[in-house]
């Protein structure tokens, strides 16, 4: 079972001043939810769990938006991470207001999705698992792409304004470096992975 981590909430321009020079940062919506853990097996789904609870394969197994089987010609475990959320609440849900800390919330009342984010172990870019994670069924975050620090600035003011990824709920937007290499130079601390980094009000 891989550890769920965080995201550093550190400030961007001394986040971005660790970056090697022409980084290309993909932008995604922080969605308000609860972070999941998927294994699959042979390509069928055999684990899930969450940061508090590490046995939720039966509940994980009811949510539609979540897939029982990947690929069945796959010969290798699989486990990613994603977020389980309540699409239709406030797009400016706050982390306490949502109770993502807990899996009580997640019932057949209320109305699930779930989006994949992360491939564990993939020595792939971020974009390219995204991709894959989309050939294996799964929904993927809206994710814009830029090479500029000004830009990543100006997505989350529109933010702040409500004007990016407001059909969602949200609480920030997470800016993360594209190139696995990268990736792997900036290595993960003992909360949150180097290469990633949440922007909040």
């Amino acid at each position: 079972m891989r550890r769920l981590l965080g995201l550093d909430k550190n400030c961007f321009s001394n986040w971005c001043e660790k970056l090697p020079g022409g980084t290309t940062m993909v932008v995604q919506p922080k969605i308000a939810g609860c972070a999941i853990g998927l294994r699959y097996k042979y390509g069928q789904l055999v684990d899930a769990y969450s940061r508090e609870n590490p046995e939720i394969i039966e509940i994980i197994r009811t949510i539609n938006t979540i897939p029982l089987s990947i690929d069945d010609s796959l010969k290798i475990e699989v486990e990613l991470e994603g977020v389980l959320y309540t699409p239709t609440v406030s797009s400016r849900l706050s982390k306490d207001q949502f109770n993502s800390n807990s899996i009580k919330p997640f019932d057949i009342n209320r109305p699930l999705a779930f989006l994949a984010f992360q491939i564990f172990s993939s020595k792939k870019d971020e974009l390219s698992d995204l991709t894959q994670l989309q050939e294996w069924g799964f929904e993927v975050p809206i994710t814009l792409r830029t090479e500029d620090p000004k830009q990543v600035k100006i997505w989350h003011s529109q933010w702040i304004n409500n004007e990016l990824f407001s059909n969602l709920p949200t609480n920030g937007i997470v800016a993360k470096c594209n190139s696995f290499s990268t990736k792997d130079f900036l290595g993960v601390s003992s909360t949150f992975p180097n290469w990633a980094l949440a922007l909040t009000r």
